[in-house]
């Protein structure tokens, strides 16, 4: 008990020294100093009383009286005014000190009061900082120098007539540096030492408790049934969604327990130590027919397991349900294994029979429904989830279409349905209406409404020789041309025969490029004078038998087939050349050269531009880029950044065929745009369509506020060249001015044609 009150009374207890606290440990300090000061006096005034004292004495006894007083107030009041304690402490040894080297004549008296004051630094560093400490080290100088040349120093060191003289003073210097100097010095610098590493100590013990924390809530927070335990399988921890799979109140004490009196593995040879297996299937010994799938991930630092839990109750029965249907009834070959509806072989056998059966006068439709973005919610939800969506949308779609309709699940998230018409959903609009009314919206799922999205293929049943195999075939052409715009795309034969040419063209524009046989011709663009101040550069295809294949044609099956970067690198290659001449001739023309953004997306092209602005400085004043406004990368960051890049090289960049796709307001700030050139659709109706030109004049003035030039193309009549230079047009293009030629048109006979009609610097 003794021990225990003084581990408490001077804070040198387990709890005291388990944490770090300055002031706790000089609290502890002063009470240790303090105390023993307190014996040390004490024992001199027992002393006194038994011993008789000389004159000299009484000063000495006095002083040790007073300072016993003083002493036993300030062990009282330490706890309460620690800092005004301390110093009190230390005032009273250096009065004590100071009054017995000067005023006492006894030796002993002296040596006392010498040592009180050189223990004054080492106390203080004890009790505050080192500067306080080393201010009374320097303090002490006077002491010493008082002492070395008072008469009575060679009596303090006992030596009169013993030792020689200056024994006696480097006595005194040696006892003078180690007390004053040296033990605070060593002192402070172990002190020192101690407060760096309980301060780190304390640093990563927060760091631990933080990062304890945030495991802590991740592990709670996972959103998976996830519990923790030892190669044993003794249980550590248990996260909130595991307590509620295992049935588990508040009350129940998982921890520490054995996870064998919670999950039963199905398969008795994994029984023990089931836990660490990578994957097993159990059922809660609370529940038999409640079945977890156990997925370990061991913790190779520590040899524990984290094992995640997943309820696959629904899923076992519907496996069990299958089994025992496929064991029982042979037909279900013909069925999809997930929906229970029919396979494709089914399904065509089922719709041909239909056919077959009915009147000549029968008429039916036969639509694919394709699940939109499913891709994205199987990753977010996980497989297990993904089959439910599948399945609750196969009923939905069974309860809301007739008995009539035949239904099949053709892999994926394809859905065929067959179902025959009455003659008012001949007509599409109706059609696609009844299609949209029994498709669900949204799909419920562990509570929460999840939206769906569909793209749709249909096609009509018309005569006897259809087959439900060719229906389907035509169901997949009208799907492949469905979009998010429109959603409910219908087969008809100009549609077959459209992808069919497409297939060819796209076969002989793939050889086309690499035999670099498109290539380009340059229209003018004038100033409002009429002079000629740029061209644009126009890819054309001539074939072999003489016909041109229309660019708009060319370029949308090249961006289709992702050939656009590889066109562009030819023709781009091909014009170089000509500016490079241009160039050295004077001949200060900027050529404009269209991007549909899919080549800015590729890395090689984008490098090609990169370095050959690098390799020819002045190509940035010779090619200006246009950037067609209806593609759908406009929006992607990647081809802002790009962008920029390239307005920082110098080149100009320009958005063609404004006002028709994707671009907005906040685009047109964001990408380093100085040219806008207003599209023809806008330019034909003028001057007599009223609406149109409002369009025109607030696209100039949202181009003049912007600080961006305006040129408009598509011009064909002098009244529409006029309106517009009045409007504020800088640039003017079309056929009004010239048609577009080839570009040998400008550089044969050494550019004579380029150098008569533009202007040379």
């Amino acid at each position: 008990m003794l021990i225990d009150f003084l581990k408490a009374f001077f804070l040198v207890d387990r709890a005291q020294l388990n944490r770090y606290n300055k002031s706790t440990f000089q609290q502890s300090a002063l009470r240790i100093l303090i105390t023993l000061t307190l014996l040390v006096f004490l024992g001199v005034e027992l002393n006194s009383l038994f011993i008789a004292t000389d004159k000299d004495s009484e000063l000495f006894l006095t002083i040790n009286s007073l300072s016993l007083t003083l002493l036993f107030a300030l062990l009282f009041f330490c706890k309460k005014y620690t800092q005004a304690s301390s110093l009190l402490f230390l005032a009273n040894l250096a009065v004590i000190g100071l009054l017995l080297v000067t005023l006492s004549n006894d030796s002993h008296a002296a040596k006392y009061g010498l040592i009180s004051l050189y223990s004054l630094p080492l106390m203080a560093r004890l009790l505050f900082s080192f500067r306080f400490s080393f201010l009374l080290s320097v303090a002490n100088l006077g002491s010493f120098y008082l002492i070395v040349t008072d008469s009575r120093s060679l009596e303090l060191t006992g030596s009169v007539d013993v030792v020689p003289a200056f024994t006696s003073f480097y006595f005194q210097v040696l006892t003078f540096v180690t007390l004053n100097f040296a033990l605070p010095l060593a002192v402070s610098r172990i002190m020192f030492t101690l407060e760096q590493n309980a301060t780190h100590l304390e640093s990563l013990y927060r760091r631990l408790n933080r990062n304890h924390s945030l495991y802590e809530e991740i592990f709670e927070h996972t959103g998976t049934p996830t519990l923790l335990c030892n190669k044993y399988g003794k249980v550590l921890k248990v996260n909130q969604p595991a307590r509620k799979l295992l049935s588990l109140s508040q009350q129940d004490k998982i921890e520490n327990s054995k996870i064998q009196s919670w999950l039963v593995p199905l398969n008795q040879k994994t029984e023990r130590y089931f836990w660490q297996s990578n994957a097993v299937e159990c059922t809660l010994k609370k529940d038999a027919n409640v079945y977890i799938e156990v997925h370990r991930a061991t913790l190779t630092n520590h040899g524990h397991y984290m094992l995640h839990l997943q309820n696959i109750s629904h899923l076992k029965a519907l496996k069990q349900e299958l089994e025992h249907s496929q064991e029982t009834n042979s037909r279900l070959v013909h069925f999809d294994a997930l929906t229970r509806l029919p396979n494709f072989q089914n399904f065509c056998n089922q719709v041909n029979q239909r056919i077959k059966q009915e009147k000549t006068h029968y008429t039916g439709a036969m639509f694919i429904i394709r699940i939109s973005q499913f891709k994205l919610l199987n990753k977010q939800y996980g497989k297990d989830n993904a089959n439910r969506i599948i399945l609750n949308f196969s009923k939905t779609l069974q309860s809301k279409l007739s008995d009539q309709t035949i239904i099949c699940r053709l892999r994926g998230v394809k859905f065929a349905c067959f179902l025959p018409l009455g003659q008012a959903y001949l007509i599409q609009r109706n059609l696609s209406a009844l299609i949209k009314s029994v498709l669900p919206e949204q799909i419920r799922m562990d509570g929460n409404a999840l939206n769906i999205d569909y793209q749709v293929g249909i096609a009509y049943y018309q005569n006897d020789d259809q087959s439900a195999e060719e229906l389907l075939e035509h169901c997949e052409m009208a799907l492949e041309y469905s979009n998010n715009a429109d959603k409910y795309s219908y087969y008809d034969h100009q549609l077959e025969n459209k992808l069919v040419e497409e297939h060819k063209l796209g076969l002989q524009l793939g050889d086309a490029i690499k035999r670099n046989e498109i290539i380009l011709w340059l229209q003018p663009q004038v100033s409002p004078n009429g002079q000629i101040c740029s061209f644009e550069a126009l890819a054309r295809w001539q074939k072999e038998d003489g016909n041109f294949v229309s660019p708009f044609v060319f370029i949308n099956i090249a961006e289709k087939l992702g050939l656009l970067p590889v066109l562009a690198e030819n023709l781009l290659r091909s014009l170089i050349p000509t500016l490079s001449e241009w160039h050295d001739e004077h001949i200060h023309t900027p050529v404009a050269f269209n991007l549909a953004g899919q080549e800015l997306m590729n890395d090689a092209f984008f490098a090609l531009l990169m370095s050959l602005a690098a390799d020819h400085p002045w190509l940035s004043g010779m090619l200006e880029l246009e950037i067609t406004e209806t593609s759908p990368v406009m929006t992607n960051p990647l081809i802002h950044k790009r962008l920029k890049a390239l307005h920082q090289y110098g080149f100009v960049i320009a958005i063609d065929d404004f006002g028709t796709g994707q671009a907005t307001m906040g685009q047109l700030i964001d990408i380093p745009a100085t040219v806008l050139k207003i599209d023809r659709r806008f330019v034909a109706p003028l001057p007599d369509d009223q609406r149109h030109l409002d369009i025109v004049k607030s696209t100039i003035q949202l181009a003049r506020s912007l600080n961006m030039k305006v040129i408009a193309e598509g011009i064909e009549t002098r009244e529409q060249a006029n309106l517009l230079i009045a409007l504020g047009c800088h640039t003017l293009q079309g056929y009004y001015y010239a048609k577009p030629a080839p570009m040998s048109d400008w550089t044969n006979n050494n550019h004579e044609k380029a150098k008569e009609l533009r202007m040379v610097y």
